[in-house]
């Protein structure tokens, strides 16, 4: 068995004309990454946008794909913390 190929379903391979490579794995947490930083909207949700998108980025690999789901849930995650962060300062100042 190759790398990489452990969890490869042969039906999808040689299902149309001729060989077709298998498709990478995707990253779980990417996908969590990135669905968290778009409900970044509630407090504390951009943390775990944070968190996935540092797991992902650490769990891709040339196996694993979802690189750039993790890096946009990371920057928006990122986004996501310090827009409450200058919410929350604005707010203990008017205060």
């Amino acid at each position: 068995m190759f790398p990489g190929t452990e969890r490869v379903n042969p039906a999808e391979v040689f299902a149309g004309p001729g060989y077709t490579s298998p498709r990478p794995a995707q990253s779980i947490w990417a996908r969590i990454a990135i669905v968290a930083a778009v409900f970044g909207l509630v407090p504390g949700i951009s943390v775990l946008a944070v968190v996935a998108g540092h797991v992902a980025l650490r769990e891709t690999s040339e196996y694993v794909s979802g690189r750039g789901m993790a890096l946009a849930g990371l920057a928006l995650g990122y986004i996501g913390i310090t827009v409450w962060a200058l919410i929350g300062i604005v707010w203990a100042i008017a205060s």
